[in-house]
């Protein structure tokens, strides 16, 4: 009985998951910023305290998101092995121009208040479960979108080449002092789905990405300067799935 289940499942993957992509499917991806920490009082829209008691204020924030790729929940030993015995090939299979990566750059600037939704774009990945997402935070090239709104303005910031620009005044201390940090590294984080399913019944979905900004100074001493600190990391870090809205 196994072995005719087993020969069942063989057949069925060879007719059915070849070559032919099953159209349709459609996720809207987008991110926002929030706090991951109550208001710090006199500190202001934003005010910020670290997770070692320093306190700041934001006067500017831009970062780069360079991409966001989707990663399949991991199938079973059997359906494993059932993909490798397929003589068929899959159209899904990653490159550079994947249905499951978004790799358009997007510069994103800290506003004034929160729960603002920038649009990133739509990918339309194959049917399946999704089980995480990586955001890669790098520096903008000239096809970055947003790069018009950093460069406008009295404070106008040329984010070409930089994936980080944070400007603000640390206020804890014995002499508040301002600061200007830009970055033009690298970093990546694993965000958990909870697992995404695309299918012929739910074909659309939508992810929302929320980054808590106030942690983004995070390892900073009261007396200390961020540029000792890890920013772009904790920015990367600092993502995180936004719940769906309530209906």
């Amino acid at each position: 009985m196994k072995t005719r289940a087993f020969a069942t499942a063989l057949l069925c993957l060879t007719a059915c998951g070849g070559g032919e992509r099953v159209e349709g499917m459609k996720l809207d991806l987008a991110v926002t910023t929030v706090r991951a920490r109550p208001t710090p009082g006199t500190e202001g829209a934003r005010g910020l305290v670290t997770d070692t008691g320093a306190r700041a204020t934001l006067s500017a924030a831009l970062v780069t998101l360079g991409s966001v790729e989707l990663f399949p929940c991991e199938e079973s030993g059997w359906l494993r092995l059932l993909r490798g015995l397929s003589p068929v090939g899959t159209a899904w299979a990653h490159s550079t121009g994947s249905p499951r990566r978004l790799g358009t750059p997007h510069v994103l600037r800290l506003g004034a208040t929160d729960g603002e939704v920038t649009k990133l774009g739509v990918l339309r990945p194959p049917p399946g479960r999704y089980c995480r997402a990586r955001l890669t935070f790098e520096p903008a090239d000239s096809d970055a979108e947003g790069l018009g709104a950093a460069s406008a303005g009295a404070e106008a910031v040329n984010m070409v080449g930089r994936s980080l620009h944070l400007r603000g005044t640390v206020t804890s201390g014995e002499e508040p002092f301002d600061f200007r940090v830009d970055s033009r590294g690298l970093a990546s984080v694993d965000v958990a789905l909870g697992g995404l399913t695309l299918s012929e019944d739910a074909p659309e979905a939508a992810l929302v990405f929320a980054l808590a900004w106030d942690t983004w100074l995070d390892g900073m001493g009261p007396r200390e300067s961020p540029d000792d600190v890890d920013l772009l990391g904790n920015v990367a870090r600092s993502a995180s799935l936004q719940p769906p809205a309530a209906p």
